[in-house]
């Protein structure tokens, strides 16, 4: 099995899936925007893999430049996902059109500032660095040791499936937004990194992976109705004083969204023990057998 070329394949898919994303995501189209954030949180999660066969200071310059990306890129992906959110919630007759246009309008505007950020933060210069340092990265003399790279990922996913557990436990069976925004973040790594060590085996399983992809998507859709329940509150609280009936139509919304995240937490719960379960088959024993794999 050829862990080297899988290990050099992978950087170049995600950086190529980067690079290919970025000038359609600063000229502000949504799907490109989330393509282009969600190969940097996939480059991020692949790069401690090289640890041990890269050198330091080049590595943490790579990471450094990737985790900004995904910052800058960060607010403007969630107002793409709670204005589409906020499109849906036209369809619930109880929810007036007025008080829509209003907290679309207060969104919209945040969207254009926010994407004036990212358009200063990742310019073309930056991204031409980027894709020259992981080129640098992904071909010196030094880069891919195979067995280190295999040791290093089953590290990662283990480490990821103790975050995730510990993230579960602490989130208990309340809902508290915070705590199950972090549940959803440490899926998200988890995937990731089993992504990595799939890859490097060239396996086909996929199970794990299609599990956890679901949990985010269920934790993403309660993240964005936060979003949204907040940008009403902060119209509402612009209002209150001047219009008395688009008061009372925002907290017709905010009722709305507030349900939608209830049925989504009881979805979550349902769900909670059989992701507990898989992390606990990532077991260290199991994730360490092939190690020593060349």
């Amino acid at each position: 099995m050829d862990h080297r070329a899988a290990l050099l394949g992978l950087l170049k898919q995600r950086l190529t899936t980067l690079i290919d994303a970025m000038p359609a995501a600063q000229a502000g189209d949504m799907r490109s925007v989330h393509q282009a954030r969600v190969a940097t949180r996939r480059l991020r999660e692949a790069l401690p893999v090289l640890r041990t066969s890269v050198n330091t200071q080049t590595l943490r310059r790579v990471k450094r430049q990737v985790r900004r990306m995904t910052r800058a890129l960060g607010p403007v992906r969630e107002l793409d996902v709670a204005l589409l959110q906020l499109d849906e919630q036209s369809a619930h007759s109880v929810v007036s059109t007025r008080a829509l246009a209003r907290v679309r309008q207060s969104m919209a505007r945040e969207r254009l500032k926010r994407r004036r950020d990212m358009l200063a933060a990742i310019t073309p210069g930056k991204v031409e660095k980027l894709r020259h340092r992981l080129g640098q990265v992904s071909s010196g003399s030094e880069a891919a040791k195979p067995a280190a790279a295999l040791h290093e990922v089953q590290l990662l996913v283990d480490r990821r499936a103790r975050r995730l557990t510990a993230s579960i436990e602490r989130a208990g069976g309340l809902y508290l937004p915070d705590r199950l925004h972090a549940v959803r973040i440490a899926a998200k790594k988890l995937r990731y990194a089993l992504e990595i060590d799939r890859e490097l085996k060239r396996s086909r399983a996929t199970a794990r992976i299609a599990q956890l992809k679901r949990l985010q998507d269920l934790l993403g859709r309660m993240h964005d109705f936060e979003i949204l329940i907040d940008r009403t509150r902060q119209v509402q609280a612009d209002v209150a004083r001047t219009d008395r009936r688009l008061t009372t139509e925002l907290d017709v919304l905010i009722l709305n969204l507030e349900e939608a995240c209830r049925r989504e937490h009881a979805t979550y719960m349902r769900r909670r023990p059989s992701i507990v379960k898989l992390c606990e088959t990532l077991k260290p024993s199991e994730s360490l057998t092939s190690s020593a794999v060349a």
